[in-house]
């Protein structure tokens, strides 16, 4: 952290012993100048939350060994640059920390340290048509394409799809997008790295994954009828800034991205979603998505399932989530969330489903510069099925989340 710290102080007196002028712009924010069509922003996003966590052993609440615990830490805290270096030749970088919950056990010099988080270089043809490289959030489906400082809640659900898990919906290569026919039709579709055969191998290996080096396809489509949405983030709540009236589709497709049985296997996740955010009179906003996602053999062997290691890795998975919030004289926010995920198919386990029902209240104090978030989420149903899973943790959690971002 203290590292992060320094390394910000010493870019800023860089920038402040170059020839270059504080230009304010049409949105009221100061770009620092360089000469013709070069310039950069930076910017800062922090979440602190406070956590308070109900966990009992068994699906029975009432266990005698169920216990609270709570927890000051970042959710996020990432700085942000994005700038222009040429005409219609824009870049954006941001870190991020690892928020480790319970650091008691972390050695202190791998506490909350830096990694990077976005990077990518942007070239806009025209509005029909942008080219980006670099580390991207993947374009598949609205919700995970969205900027973690404009979510309805404190969290994404459970169900956008985070496929390789350790790239947090990212991943190296190259997107195409634009919007055509007037701004109606909105698509994106890349070319990224995926799974790669292991060194060493031979490329007729019948036991190794993507003999062919071929890359992972994303993509997606989505039909304004309302509004565009022109950035390359979505957000997941507009304040009433756009009208929006959309559904979109989306697919992630690797080849022989798995074996199964000694087979090699390929991987094709599906999506659809329907996203509405719509000023119903000056004083409320209405804000609405959902979203259904459809897995086949997610890479990989075993997972962690909200805190229920080593889970053997299913073949097949779906889950869908729906969210909404009403904006009140643009400052209170009450949320509503529900998101279930299901496994089957898992060798050596029985189907696993996840539900949980979330209610929060938003208190914007400057729209998405300041606010104040809290969240209050439960388990709907059985948190699991299976013979199993019976033994591991169900847990309700209070979370409490301030924000800043400029």
């Amino acid at each position: 952290m203290k590292k992060a710290v320094v390394f910000l102080a010493l870019f800023a007196a860089a920038l402040a012993g170059m020839p270059m002028a504080a230009q304010a712009q049409d949105a009221g924010v100061a770009k620092l100048t360089y000469g013709p069509d070069r310039w950069i922003d930076l910017h800062l996003l922090f979440q602190m939350q406070y956590t308070n966590t109900y966990t009992w052993d068994t699906k029975v609440e009432t266990d005698s060994d169920a216990v609270w615990s709570s927890n000051f830490a970042p959710k996020r805290m990432r700085m942000i640059f994005n700038g222009q270096v040429a005409p219609n030749v824009t870049f954006f970088v941001d870190t991020d920390i690892v928020n480790n919950v319970d650091i008691s056990n972390i050695a202190q010099s791998e506490r909350h340290f830096a990694f990077l988080q976005d990077a990518y270089i942007n070239y806009k043809v025209a509005d029909e048509l942008q080219i980006a490289a670099g580390m991207i959030l993947l374009p598949f489906m609205h919700h995970n394409r969205q900027s973690a400082a404009s979510l309805l809640g404190v969290n994404y659900n459970i169900t956008a799809v985070n496929i390789p898990e350790a790239t947090i919906w990212r991943d190296y290569g190259v997107e195409f997008r634009g919007l055509l026919a007037n701004k109606m039709i909105d698509y994106r579709i890349g070319l990224f790295d995926g799974i790669e055969r292991s060194a060493g191998t031979l490329a007729d290996d019948s036991d190794n994954i993507n003999n062919n080096g071929l890359p992972r396809v994303t993509g997606r489509v989505q039909i304004n009828l309302k509004d565009a949405e022109e950035g390359f983030f979505y957000s997941g709540n507009y304040l009433g800034k756009k009208t929006i009236l959309s559904f979109g589709a989306g697919v992630d497709y690797m080849k022989d991205a798995r074996i199964v049985d000694g087979n090699q296997e390929d991987y094709l996740a599906w999506t659809v979603d329907l996203i509405v955010d719509y000023p119903v009179s000056p004083d409320m906003v209405v804000a609405f998505q959902a979203g259904y996602v459809n897995v086949k053999n997610r890479p990989g062997t075993t997972l962690s399932l909200f805190g229920i290691p080593g889970l053997t890795m299913p073949e097949k998975e779906y889950g869908y989530f729906a969210q909404a919030g009403l904006l009140l004289n643009s400052t209170w926010q009450p949320v509503i969330k529900f998101a279930s995920w299901k496994y089957q198919e898992a060798a050596g386990n029985d189907d696993v489903t996840v539900s949980y029902l979330t209610f929060g209240l938003n208190y914007f104090i400057n729209g998405h510069n300041a606010n104040i978030k809290l969240e209050y989420q439960m388990p709907f149903g059985e948190v699991v099925s299976g013979t199993d899973l019976d033994e591991y943790p169900n847990q309700r959690v209070v979370t409490i989340q301030a924000q800043i971002f400029i």
